[in-house]
């Protein structure tokens, strides 16, 4: 594609995406952000095809799904990830997010067998000794078909959309044209750090649209289960990999959430919400890697009451040092202590200032009183990790991105297993692996490995000092040492320091023109009209347009 087709296709994306906000009710949006010129010329003569009251029928939240479903892959994903952010996202808009379907009509097998092809560089029936035409799922990424290998093993093949890539390409572009336009002229955005969050959300659908990076995870999972009696993961055939092409063992099952079909086949259903359970306990507390796509459609029970995980574009890490900063939480609820919270809390980076909030002591005092004194079986970690995000967004703390996923993660498995068996006690599984950790915690191996850690980090920054210092004084002689200094709270005074400066050099330039064609009549210079120089004419009637336009300005601010 060269550079005027690029340009081409960036211009008539804008204008759908445009489009599609205004005709969901999003045109507020279009102005702020200055999309209005790249409208489409059936907009602009005929204006939305939904009339205002069809827009009162549903809600904001409900008009921003129906508008990023319709807008396609990007922003489907892009609606998925914001509705991890509690951080970012009001509730309402939370709920509604999570609902959004990723479920498109299929392309055709011509197609299919046309870039399978491509990738392989043979035909199909020199790679596959059968491919089922009928795709028996399909998404905005790709579609999955059944086929069978030269030696009869049966696998899924999972092809990827045509045109995905380019899309996804010209989307990003200009989400984060949008994002860096917000960031220079949108105050309140930078709160959000709207060119940080497009940037990790880049990295995270690109991942999802490389079938390379997806059979790496499926095959850390697949080694991370093996063995296991109740948990199967795919196998990955590396030979049938590319970009575009992804491979797998075939698993044939039923949907997590088809409760009608578990009942109709005798599955124990409290035994399969507990080993849906215990898996993702391994995968955090052990493992340190969880599936973090668990939407029913990618979680599947076999007639034997196996669990199969599929789809693993998504994961999520919880490094040693997270885990050690939950078990720290859970030890401060059982202490009743809000200092050693806040500390635990400070280690994570949640918050920066220490807690000295006293309405932010408060509240975690609130929180631990809720559940001081009960057993583990009794804390609902999904619901106390939730009150704690909620917390700490109303008090202004950083939220880091893994462990928004990891609380949507949890959130969405447990309304999975709730589903299945009303009855299910996610705590009462937990329990033994906080357990577990909190012995090791107290034990001779721990305390003598975290001593030994310590001097050792101890004894390297004693070596290091001497460097550092000498480094120090050095940049000092040189004069290359700087030092820079953040003030905070002064954008309001700034801001109204850049009105009151424009205001008197517009008031200047009025007075220049004023004396300016004052001098010009008293010249008598022609052209005249009734013995007036013209152009002083001219000097005083743009004196007096800007002049009433400035007192304008100063009646509609209110401050006079």
């Amino acid at each position: 594609m060269n550079l005027l087709d690029n340009e081409y296709a960036y211009v008539k994306r804008y204008r759908q995406i445009v489009d599609v906000m205004i005709r969901h009710g999003f045109g507020y949006l279009v102005e702020r952000f200055g999309l209005r010129p790249v409208r489409s010329l059936r907009e602009r003569l005929f204006g939305p095809r939904l009339k205002p009251e069809h827009l009162l029928a549903i809600s904001e939240a409900e008009r921003l799904r129906h508008a990023l479903e319709e807008l396609g892959v990007t922003f489907i994903k892009f609606g998925q990830i914001l509705s991890t952010r509690h951080d970012l996202v009001p509730d309402e808009f939370i709920k509604e997010l999570a609902t959004l379907q990723d479920n498109v009509p299929p392309f055709g097998y011509d197609e299919a067998k046309k870039l399978v092809e491509k990738e392989f560089g043979k035909k199909l029936d020199e790679i596959f000794l059968s491919f089922d035409p009928e795709p028996i799922a399909a998404a905005s990424i790709g579609q999955v078909h059944r086929a069978r290998l030269l030696d009869g093993e049966e696998v899924a093949v999972k092809v990827m959309r045509p045109g995905v890539e380019k899309q996804v390409d010209t989307d990003l572009a200009i989400m984060m044209s949008l994002a860096r336009f917000a960031e220079k002229h949108i105050k309140e955005s930078k709160f959000f750090n709207p060119v940080g969050f497009v940037d990790e959300f880049s990295r995270i659908i690109r991942h999802e649209i490389d079938y390379v990076h997806e059979a790496k995870n499926a095959e850390r999972f697949y080694n991370n289960f093996e063995g296991s009696k109740t948990v199967k993961i795919p196998k990955t055939y590396w030979k049938y990999i590319t970009r575009h092409v992804l491979t797998q063992e075939y698993y044939d099952g039923i949907k997590i959430t088809d409760i009608a079909q578990i009942e109709a086949s005798g599955l124990d259903k409290r035994k399969i919400t507990i080993d849906i359970a215990n898996a993702y306990l391994k995968m955090i507390f052990e493992d340190g890697y969880y599936h973090a796509d668990p939407h029913p459609g990618n979680i599947l029970v076999t007639r034997e009451g196996i669990i199969v995980f599929l789809d693993f574009g998504m994961a999520g890490y919880v490094d040693p040092e997270l885990r050690e900063c939950l078990v720290n939480i859970v030890i401060a609820i059982q202490r009743n202590d809000v200092a050693f919270l806040i500390e635990a809390l400070t280690e994570m980076g949640l918050i920066v200032d220490g807690g000295d909030s006293p309405m932010f002591r408060i509240k975690l005092e609130e929180l631990i009183n809720q559940y001081y004194s009960m057993t583990m079986k009794f804390i609902d970690p999904v619901r106390f990790l939730r009150d704690l995000i909620d917390i700490l967004i109303k008090s202004r703390g950083k939220v880091p991105s893994n462990l928004m996923l990891l609380s949507k993660t949890l959130v969405i498995r447990d309304e999975i297993a709730r589903k299945i068996d009303p009855e299910h006690n996610f705590a009462e599984l937990v329990e033994p692996y906080v357990k577990k950790m909190i012995d090791e915690r107290v034990s001779a191996t721990y305390i003598l490995k975290e001593t030994a850690r310590t001097i050792w980090d101890f004894a390297r920054l004693v070596k290091a000092l001497p460097r550092r210092v000498n480094n120090i004084l050095v940049k000092a002689e040189k004069g290359t040492m700087k030092f820079e200094l953040e003030h905070r709270g002064f954008e309001a005074l700034v801001e109204e320091l850049d009105v009151t400066s424009n205001r008197v050099s517009f008031s200047l330039i009025i007075s220049a023109l004023i004396v300016g064609s004052s001098i010009i009549i008293t010249t008598g210079m022609s052209p005249r009209i009734f013995g007036v120089p013209l152009l002083g004419i001219f000097g005083f009637f743009l004196a007096g347009v800007l002049g009433f336009g400035l007192v304008i300005s100063i009646l509609r601010s209110g401050k006079w």
